[in-house]
């Protein structure tokens, strides 16, 4: 069976190999100036034809990855939405806090600065900027996890 296998992929292998006729530039009696710009003619339209297959394969590769950014980035204005709609209530867990008033000010402002940076990846994502939506998303952990270091850490265990 294994034999089989292995001369089946022999067969078609050989199949494939490319039989292109010499186009070595020799310096021939018969082979004149027309002949030589024909043959380097043929040679530069498939190389052209090659060039431009590629090109086209790249830029359908590329419009692929235009899709799914835009499919990305809409996901991520539903997301910040979303957050939206929660970050208006987390001043409510003031009434459950035992904080002064300065602690209550580092609280809101935190709430404050974290509905700012929403907003922003929000608005970067709505206009596609990419580049910058990973900086905003590390700020707005940095700004959840400044919050939960000082109000968490501060109750009792």
């Amino acid at each position: 069976m294994k034999n089989n296998l292995t001369f089946f992929c022999i067969v078609i292998l050989s199949g494939c190999v490319s039989t292109q006729p010499n186009t070595s530039l020799q310096s021939n009696t018969d082979t004149n100036k027309t002949a030589l710009h024909s043959i380097q003619s043929k040679q530069l339209r498939v190389l052209m034809r090659e060039l431009n297959d590629l090109m086209f394969e790249r830029m359908l590769n590329e419009v692929q990855i235009d899709r799914q950014r835009r499919y990305r980035t809409k996901e991520i204005v539903d997301v910040a939405n979303k957050l939206l709609h929660t970050i208006k209530y987390i001043p409510n867990a003031l009434s459950e806090l035992p904080l002064d008033k300065e602690d209550q000010k580092i609280f809101l402002g935190l709430n404050k600065k974290l509905k700012h940076q929403v907003l922003l990846l929000k608005q970067e994502a709505e206009n596609n900027y990419v580049d910058a939506i990973p900086k905003t998303t590390d700020q707005i952990i940095e700004t959840c996890n400044a919050c939960h270091y000082i109000f968490r850490a501060s109750k009792p265990q």
